[in-house]
């Protein structure tokens, strides 16, 4: 019997401190505290003035909860009606990934004014600061099963690496789950279960090629959508799918990693850098 998780909204203050803190100082992601302080310039000037940056980051985010109480409330409430009617999205996604709850488990779903949506365990935080800002209502749902799949993905991944004795690189990882998510968001049952028109996915992978060996260049997600789409009409399992992608992804795991030099040095600053742009949009050849 397969039995659907529960999605449970939490608020956490104290977390949401530690959050920045870890992201503003983070050694393998600089382009975080890059994008951090440009969508906050008062905390890059907060912290500039002190000599504090717990007390700093902390000052800050109440003086922004004080002042965008009504809209982060409004963000939150949102957030929890989506939760409840999560049981479509999860059961399509269980269908996408071959995937069976066997017993019950809670996720935990935790608001965040961060301009990104980080995960740990099952644990994710979902940004409302677009929302905030009135400048674009995401769906909480849309993220929510956007950061379950990776936890699902990690899951199946972590059975394949030791039946299978593959071992894939960090930032290999990194590209194939956020690229295999945006895949699955485009295909049926979640494209009609989520009403989505066209999932761009996380900006990392929108400029990520791939050549195959008759030269053929394809985006990384439209090279994954459509061997995902052939295995199904093969009536392959997501397991032997998913396999077939590490051990074609592991060979190339350097390319990937040069990628995610370039993507943690630049972050969305890249899409400015014509030269780096470019370098960054060089096909990765299979």
């Amino acid at each position: 019997m397969n039995i659907l998780p529960k999605i449970l909204l939490q608020i956490d203050k104290k977390q949401e401190i530690s959050l920045f803190l870890k992201f503003l100082n983070h050694p393998e992601f600089p382009n975080h505290r890059k994008t951090i302080l440009q969508v906050f310039p008062e905390l890059r000037e907060s912290l500039e003035n002190s000599k504090n940056d717990d007390g700093a980051v902390s000052d800050f985010i109440d003086r922004f909860y004080l002042k965008h109480e009504a809209a982060i409330s409004s963000a939150i409430q949102n957030g929890k009606e989506e939760m409840k009617g999560s049981q479509g999205a999860l059961k399509a996604l269980g269908e996408s990934m071959d995937y069976h709850w066997h017993k019950n488990i809670s996720y935990i779903a935790m608001p965040t004014i961060l301009p990104f949506s980080p995960f740990n365990k099952n644990t994710f935080y979902f940004s409302i600061l677009s929302q905030v800002l009135k400048e674009d209502k995401k769906s909480a749902l849309l993220v929510a099963i956007h950061e379950i799949s990776h936890f699902i993905f990690f899951e199946i991944l972590e059975e394949i690496e030791k039946t299978e004795k593959i071992s894939l690189a960090p930032d290999t990882k990194y590209y194939l789950k956020e690229a295999l998510t945006t895949a699955l968001f485009n295909e049926e049952p979640l494209r009609e279960e989520l009403k989505i028109d066209d999932y761009l996915g996380n900006p990392e992978i929108r400029d990520i090629y791939l050549k195959d060996r008759a030269d053929s260049v394809k985006n990384i997600v439209d090279y994954i959508r459509e061997r995902y789409v052939e295995n199904k009409k093969n009536s392959g399992n997501f397991k032997e799918f998913l396999t077939k992608l590490m051990l074609l992804f592991n060979r190339v795991s350097d390319e990937f990693l040069r990628k995610r030099r370039i993507w943690n040095q630049w972050g969305k600053e890249l899409f400015k850098n014509e030269s780096g742009l470019a370098n960054y949009r060089q096909p990765i050849k299979l």
